[in-house]
């Protein structure tokens, strides 16, 4: 919700502001990117030796304050900054919650363990643009910002004292503790080992490349649909917010589900699921960017999401299942850091300026141009993705060479 809030105050953004697409993407993309991929490496090395609930709860409070100071900026500078602060408090969240989720479950079990967890995802863009519309539209964007940040500190209270800290390995053949104090590789060089197993590299550049698509229309679609058709504000909230809920929530417990059922008859079960996911996503959505009534609108883009999620927590349960214990925290964060250099950072950046480059020619359509061009790019995660089947295959039928 914090994350995603944005998306609907965007127009009352750029109208304060006087701020152009390429100025509204760096605000989306970059501004929150760029802390939230980096800094994710070095807080996931050090949930990979400590605490992770006590990681997870400290970047709660910190993304929360900062998204309720958000209301409180005065330029574009720093709402800027507030943003970056945003990115920098959910560092800390997945890769140390991934690495929790894996000791809670086993690998027939991850993938609709992740797809629960990844629900926060589509159920907080509900609640942010419903409530986030609704209060910008009565109270201003300002407070739409404090009204999302506020309890996320209490809930970060919740956390520390809720949530158990599992013993890491604990599903696994082979328990494997990592005792803090003990001597610990480099950054790199868990970087370089973790690159080598092909079916975490290629995974990888899937997930990437699915999040170019899946940011770019996160970010822009209130602004589409605001800009093509005549609805409000609120009323833009509500049907993205709930086209994005319910078609996001039912393609990720679908594909959770899916992939887990799959995986117990074949180990490529996963990824083959999101080669399908992806591929057939990409024509849904490029119908829904050509539609001129709303309603089609979001039936492809609801139905196109809907495909898309099946490949989403399939991708981050085999990140957990192919690597060892002791660096799967470090596992997620580098996916994290690809993927939201690329997706979330240089996606909506991306979009709105090849919006801007072709707004003289196709005026409010400029927009359905862009993301035409974004969702492209779902072919190529799709081939990512079987390249994935094929290694997952060949670690399973130890075809040593493979491995490397």
């Amino acid at each position: 919700m914090d994350r995603q809030i944005l998306s609907i105050l965007i127009e009352d953004i750029r109208a304060e502001f006087a701020l152009s697409d390429l100025q509204l993407g760096l605000l989306s993309g970059i501004a929150f990117a760029l802390f939230y991929a980096t800094l994710g490496i070095p807080i996931a090395k050090l949930a990979d030796r400590y605490n992770r609930v006590t990681i997870v709860s400290i970047a709660v409070a910190v993304w929360s304050g900062m998204t309720a100071l958000c209301g409180a900026a005065g330029s574009f500078w720093q709402l800027f900054m507030a943003r970056v602060g945003v990115g920098v408090g959910e560092a800390g969240g997945s890769p140390p919650s991934h690495s929790i989720i894996s000791d809670y479950f086993n690998r027939e079990e991850r993938s609709f363990a992740m797809s629960i967890l990844a629900m926060g995802g589509p159920l907080g863009m509900l609640f942010g643009l419903i409530m986030g519309g609704f209060v910008a539209e009565y109270y201003g964007w300002r407070w739409a910002f404090v009204c999302a940040g506020v309890p996320g500190l209490a809930l970060a209270l919740l956390v520390k004292f809720s949530v158990r800290e599992p013993v890491r390995g604990a599903m696994d053949e082979v328990v494997q503790e990592v005792e803090p104090g003990q001597p610990s590789e480099s950054m790199l060089e868990a970087f370089r080992h973790l690159w080598a197993n092909k079916a975490y590299r290629y995974v990888n550049l899937a997930h990437m490349l699915g999040t170019f698509v899946g940011y770019g229309f996160t970010v822009w679609k209130p602004a589409l649909y605001l800009r093509q058709f005549d609805l409000s504000q609120s009323e833009v909230g509500m049907i993205v917010g709930i086209t994005s809920a319910v078609f996001g929530s039912l393609g990720l417990l679908s594909g959770g589900l899916v992939a887990d059922r799959w995986a117990k008859k074949d180990p490529r079960g996963p990824a083959l699921l999101g080669c399908i996911a992806v591929l057939l996503a990409t024509p849904v959505y490029l119908v829904a960017l050509w539609s001129n009534d709303w309603i089609v609108t979001t039936l492809c883009i609801g139905f196109g999401l809907f495909l898309f999620a099946h490949s989403h927590a399939p991708s981050l349960a085999i990140v957990q299942t192919v690597v060892e214990p002791h660096r799967r925290a470090q596992a997620a964060a580098y996916v994290f850091f690809l993927a939201n250099i690329l997706g979330l950072g240089l996606g909506p950046v991306l979009v709105g300026s090849v919006s801007d480059a072709f707004a003289a020619e196709y005026a409010h359509r400029s927009l359905n141009v862009a993301l035409g061009f974004a969702t492209l790019v779902l072919l190529g995660a799709s081939v990512m993705y079987w390249q994935t089947a094929r290694a997952l295959g060949a670690l399973s039928y130890g075809n040593k060479e493979d491995r490397a």
